[in-house]
């Protein structure tokens, strides 16, 4: 019932029984009409509407400020011709107004929304809330129809340069298994799976073991890279917080998409290297979320990250950190081949230190982060 049908029922009231002591049928029928409006609009609005709805969003992973577009497939199901009406399609804390045309039974429609996607994360679209209310707005009634869906948004990336190979090899190979293989450096053999390049079959070996042996060659030389997301909620507004996400990403996809190896660890513990998908990498990307951990400590993870031998170079992304990062980095910089620290969010222009045994960029925005990086990256 609307702030209306409540006056227009009190009213109603309040006439009946005024006519009623009053002796006044006139009034008493004035009141009684109120009354009965009110109930009539309760009773057309009372069922619910006999409507099946279905979604489908595509494309349902897009990179942020891109445009999805979310198709609803509404049919009435029963045996009356459903009346007009609206709704609202929830996507996110937002909503979009959906017009809903009175349908036979069995009819369909489709409705298209174009939904523009300015922000990064894991975006719910749905449900759908349909509004049905009589001719004179005294009640209305809100049902809740379709099933959700999702859309994951891809934080946008620059185009930055990876970190350069470093100097230091290993030319026995990692025994830990962390090197990339592909290179010429010979590790060890193994049996021969279907797609081997049959020119590193070693003809000996097989003729001893009985199958075919290949060499097993890997490259210590490829850049290795690490990045530390500090995702503490206290370093950030909303906005330098995508900012700090968006330079983590295009460091891990410089280093991706040229198939460099690379690990990217977040303040509350979450990982992911490139064993996974590219896909997977960016889907973990954009559900990235600041966390309340005060007790984040970039030095503690950089030694953590430093004991991975696929992690020579090492980005560690901030927001508003004090000398205190700087301090607890200290300690750590001989373990890395590269060490840059990035604070992101400062208020002048993008600024680059040179420290004993590491960078310090300071940017406002990750285009100021970009820009710097690269100017460092390509002396």
């Amino acid at each position: 019932m609307t702030p209306a049908g409540r006056g227009t029922l009190v009213t109603g009231l309040l006439i009946s029984l005024s006519g009623f002591y009053l002796g006044y049928p006139p009034l008493f029928s004035m009141g009684a009409t109120l009354v009965a409006a009110v109930i009539a609009a309760l009773l057309m609005v009372g069922r619910p509407p006999n409507l099946s709805t279905s979604r489908e969003v595509h494309p349902d992973r897009v990179t942020a400020g891109e445009t999805v577009v979310a198709e609803l497939t509404i049919t009435n199901t029963g045996r009356r011709a459903s009346g007009s009406s609206h709704g609202r399609e929830h996507v996110g804390d937002d909503t979009i107004r959906v017009s809903l045309p009175s349908l036979d039974p069995g009819e369909s429609i489709v409705i298209s929304n174009e939904i523009d996607v300015q922000r990064r994360g894991i975006i719910q679209v749905g449900p759908l809330t349909v509004r049905r209310g009589d001719p004179l707005g005294l009640a209305h009634r809100g049902d809740i129809t379709s099933q959700l869906s999702r859309v994951v948004v891809h934080p946008r990336v620059h185009d930055i340069s990876p970190f350069p190979a470093g100097i230091r090899r290993d030319l026995e190979g990692l025994p830990s298994g962390e090197a990339s293989e592909g290179g010429i450096t010979f590790s060890n053999l193994r049996e021969y799976v279907p797609g081997d390049d049959l020119r590193l079959v070693h003809w000996r070996s097989s003729a001893h073991a009985g199958s075919l042996m290949v060499r097993h060659n890997i490259d210590v030389n490829r850049p290795r890279t690490t990045v530390i997301l500090d995702t503490s909620r206290g370093l950030y507004d909303h906005e330098s917080f995508e900012d700090a996400v968006r330079a983590a990403a295009s460091v891990v996809v410089a280093a991706m998409t040229r198939r460099f190896p690379f690990t990217l660890h977040t303040a509350d513990g979450k990982m992911i290297d490139d064993r996974s998908s590219p896909l997977a990498v960016m889907d973990f990307l954009a559900a990235i979320e600041p966390n309340d951990d005060e007790d984040f400590d970039l030095g503690r993870a950089a030694v953590a990250a430093s004991r991975d031998p696929a992690g020579l170079s090492c980005a560690a992304i901030t927001g508003r950190a004090g000398v205190d990062a700087l301090q607890s980095l200290g300690p750590v910089r001989t373990r890395f081949e590269q060490l840059t620290l990035v604070r992101m969010g400062s208020r002048g222009a993008a600024e680059i230190h040179e420290l004993a045994g590491a960078v310090l960029i300071n940017a406002k925005t990750s285009l100021d982060f970009a820009q710097a990086w690269n100017r460092r990256m390509r002396r």
